[in-house]
């Protein structure tokens, strides 16, 4: 039986419409992509897809685009040949190798995952009022990317009745739909049920971070002392720690685990995917390290990040 490589397109392309909750205009980039790909190899059928001059596709890139558009299109090709891999329509993902142009950029700073979880578990120690909003702070943090601002200031409206989903509001009346993975969702709907018992008689909106602050919530100020200070008792120094360095481990974690940089890109917000390639530069030594260790790490890893 052949395999056209139109209907295998068309396939991938109803997964991710499917699956992965994309905005038209990623949806219709992801086409635009790979249809460039294919034209450019010559690629008809499915035994055609293991067979391509990679070099001469990456020559290509290199000579024609930005890095930008670059890391973009070799992240829609990337992704495109894990999906065929996963599904076994290909004996091999010859782009599992094939990494992203280096950049001048620094790598953000980002902590590990079990330290991340050292610092949750210590929050767990609280169970005032007060604890419980702090842990749920950095675990909505770390599973969803958002900026701290922009958590800080959530209201009980911004989060849909069956608390799967958080709407972000951005600059020129724009959203931005993030979804609450389980072991968040489970954590938030124990804290809503005491806020609302709390806060029961104010009028207005309700902030889900309430705080006695002139704003009515607590301040992205008094959010990174608390979780400073957390950190210091798990022994870790505070100046690797802050709400952006959970922002950016929630990104690289992600990408270690093998996640789409576009995606990545929708869940923290950037307007540029070139924002989001800072990611895509991580340390060789490091993120051997990571992969070594990725066996030890998954099953406690799983429980705040779930694909």
């Amino acid at each position: 039986m052949i395999h056209h490589i139109s209907s295998l397109l068309d396939k991938y392309l109803e997964f991710i419409m499917a699956n992965k909750n994309l905005s038209k205009n990623t949806y219709l980039g992801y086409k635009s992509d790979l249809s460039e790909y294919i034209k450019f190899t010559n690629v008809k059928t499915k035994s055609d897809l293991i067979e391509v001059d990679l070099k001469s596709y990456i020559k290509y890139l290199a000579k024609n685009f930005s890095r930008k558009t670059h890391c973009r299109k070799l992240s829609s090709v990337k992704n495109f040949y894990k999906y065929l891999f996963e599904k076994k329509t290909v004996v091999s993902n010859i782009f599992s190798n094939i990494e992203f142009p280096k950049s001048s950029k620094s790598i953000p700073k980002v902590l590990e995952k079990n330290e991340i979880l050292k610092i949750i578990e210590k929050s767990h120690e609280n169970k005032s009022f007060k604890g419980q909003r702090l842990t749920l702070m950095i675990e909505l943090l770390y599973a969803t990317g958002v900026r701290v601002s922009e958590m800080v200031s959530l209201k009980l409206g911004d989060i849909n009745e069956d608390l799967s989903q958080i709407i972000i509001n951005t600059k020129g009346n724009k959203e931005r739909v993030i979804p609450i993975i389980s072991s968040v969702k489970r954590r938030l709907n124990n804290y809503l049920n005491e806020l609302k018992t709390n806060f029961k008689k104010k009028k207005g909106p309700i902030f889900i971070f309430p705080s006695n602050s002139k704003e009515g919530h607590i301040t992205r100020n008094r959010f990174f002392q608390l979780l400073q200070n957390l950190a210091i008792t798990v022994g870790i120094e505070k100046d690797r720690v802050s709400p952006h360095v959970l922002r950016h481990s929630f990104a690289t974690h992600l990408l270690e685990k093998g996640v789409d940089l576009r995606l990545i890109q929708e869940s923290l917000g950037h307007k540029d995917i070139s924002t989001t390639e800072i990611y895509t530069h991580l340390d060789g030594k490091r993120l051997k390290n990571v992969l070594e260790n990725k066996h030890s790490l998954k099953k406690d890893i799983d429980k705040l990040i779930k694909i």
